[in-house]
């Protein structure tokens, strides 16, 4: 290999005699991407008596393929030399820069006195509105001279990224307006997508309706997805596969996307064999079913516990090369931990290890699961700490699957402690934290301590639901205090919650056992009295 010298030398010479500047700048970018020893900062030198598009041409390929402080101190170089440097050569660095070391650049530009252009300001406005800050971006957007749609279509994003739709949509009106500037299908569709985000789809809908009524722009695939992304999130399935065929009327033909959405929701709603329909034809439309497609069908026949169909598709998901995701893997072993294999568990998450996935902790949580459902809580635990090892911290659905699997095994008050423990790591016990407790308690018979637990919970801001009743009536009729439980069903109906099929076994299970106690008793008096 030669030494770096001589190959930034032939590089710039190369530059040199390249016939236009779009030539030398793919020079730059194809050495530097081939060679990672090449340096930017050593052929600059060759290109001192260059035209100073060279350097600038230069600095763009940096951004491109080397590391941010490379390119950064070339810029420092290129200052240093007094090179000329060109505003539209930094567009590139100044867009990929985090945010904080962008705002010093643009600082220094400005400094500079470098002309700046709209391309630079659409740069720094998508920097504030990465970083939160979508007000100052509008402040900056009033402020600039010429803005144009990619400058208001950055803000309206900004600000739908943080939920504030409505402002955006004012913009988006200021837009037209003030600006003179007609929105455009990413406009329409940020907003429409915006809407549907935060639930307001009806919102979404009046949006979408005036961009047809104005007919300036022609509905997207994109937008479709959303409402019928929205409708879907709302469980209004027949609404969304009405917005399906007003999609396919109007010509605009369904994505992958789109099919998945309505997929979803069809298992979702027990409607498994319609999504099947659908996902043929998809496959008959020639779009093939991506890893989402695969993973839905998966979690839905998860759902449904008809693990063996959910392990056929996971097989023909590798046969046809679609590589399988951390939630591929959390859908099977919560499937799998719910059937008693826990050796398939296992197996599936070492081989989830092997095919280089990282596990999460969604997936630690599934296999801790598997682990305290069957009865081994000793190894759930290890795998907690194998969990923190690889610094990843436990969170509440961690600690309540370990109180779960201890509430199984009867060691309730070890399950109690572990409410002090998650205390101390900031993690706060929720409805489900207090509802396990009351249930390993009722499960006992020790009602007195259910009870304590249910009023510490209620102490805490949460309301008893239909589980803590269930568990209460179960404790108190296997204590044979079918009265208390008769009252406690009472309590339920007048705070608003109607028993189920549970609230009523439990209860007629209890005053059965109560009936059974008191035949024993009159049997047991009544031989007494035989013998006296």
């Amino acid at each position: 290999m030669a030494p770096p010298t001589s190959a930034a030398a032939a590089v710039a010479a190369a530059a040199r005699a390249s016939p236009t500047s779009a030539a030398a700048l793919a020079l730059f970018k194809s050495a530097l991407s081939a060679d990672q020893a090449l340096s930017p900062l050593a052929v600059l030198p060759h290109l001192d008596d260059a035209p100073p598009s060279l350097p600038n041409l230069l600095l763009t390929a940096s951004a491109a393929a080397r590391p941010h402080a490379t390119s950064l101190r070339l810029y420092s170089r290129m200052k240093s030399l007094s090179v000329p440097i060109s505003t539209s050569s930094l567009h590139p660095l100044l867009s990929a820069l985090p945010s904080a070391p962008a705002f010093a650049l643009f600082a220094d530009m400005f400094r500079l006195r470098l002309p700046l252009c709209t391309t630079t300001f659409n740069i720094m406005l998508r920097h504030l509105c990465s970083a939160g800050k979508p007000a100052r971006a509008l402040e900056l957007l009033r402020q600039m001279p010429r803005p144009n749609a990619v400058t208001y279509n950055t803000v309206i994003a900004g600000f739908c990224s943080r939920g504030r739709v409505q402002a955006a949509l004012d913009i988006m009106r200021e837009m037209r307006e003030r600006g003179g500037i007609a929105p455009n299908q990413y406009t329409y569709g940020t907003v429409i997508s915006g809407w549907c985000k935060v639930g307001q789809v009806d919102e979404a809908v009046k949006v979408f309706d005036e961009m047809l009524t104005k007919g300036e722009v022609k509905p997207e695939a994109v937008m479709y997805n959303a409402l019928i992304g929205g409708y879907c999130d709302q469980g209004k399935l027949d609404t969304a596969l009405l917005y399906r065929d007003r999609m396919v009327e109007r010509g605009v033909a369904m994505t992958v996307a789109t099919y998945n959405l309505l997929v979803h929701a069809l298992f979702m709603d027990g409607r498994g064999t319609e999504a099947y329909e659908l996902v043929e034809e998809m496959g008959g439309k020639g779009l093939a079913p991506d890893v989402f497609t695969y993973n839905i069908l998966i979690n839905g026949h998860c759902k449904e516990g008809n693990v063996k169909k959910a392990l056929e598709i996971f097989e023909n998901m590798s046969r046809r090369g679609v590589r399988a995701t951390v939630v591929t893997y959390t859908s099977l072993i919560y499937a799998l931990s719910k059937k008693g294999q826990v050796q398939e568990t296992d197996k599936l998450f070492d081989e989830a290890v092997r095919r280089g996935i990282r596990p999460d902790l969604v997936l630690y949580n599934a296999l801790i699961n598997s682990h305290s459902t069957s009865g081994n809580i000793d190894r759930a635990f290890e795998i907690m700490g194998e969990m923190e090892k690889k610094r990843i911290a436990p969170d509440d659905v961690t600690y309540n699957t370990l109180m779960r699997g201890l509430c199984l095994l009867g060691r309730v008050d070890e399950a109690r402690k572990l409410i002090d423990e998650m205390t101390k790591r900031g993690i706060q016990p929720d409805l489900v934290t207090y509802n396990t407790l009351i249930s390993g308690y009722s499960m006992k018979g020790d009602v007195k301590d259910a009870l304590r637990i249910r009023n510490e919970m209620m102490n805490k801001g949460f309301n008893p639901t239909l589980l803590t009743y269930n568990a209460l009536i179960q404790g108190l009729c296997k204590n044979g205090q079918g009265d208390d439980a008769e009252n406690m069903v009472k309590e339920m109906v007048e705070n608003g919650i109607t028993p189920d099929d549970s609230t009523y076994i439990s209860l007629i299970e209890g005053l059965t056992t109560e009936d059974e106690r008191a035949i024993d008793d009159e049997r047991l008096a009544a031989a007494d009295a035989a013998k006296v």
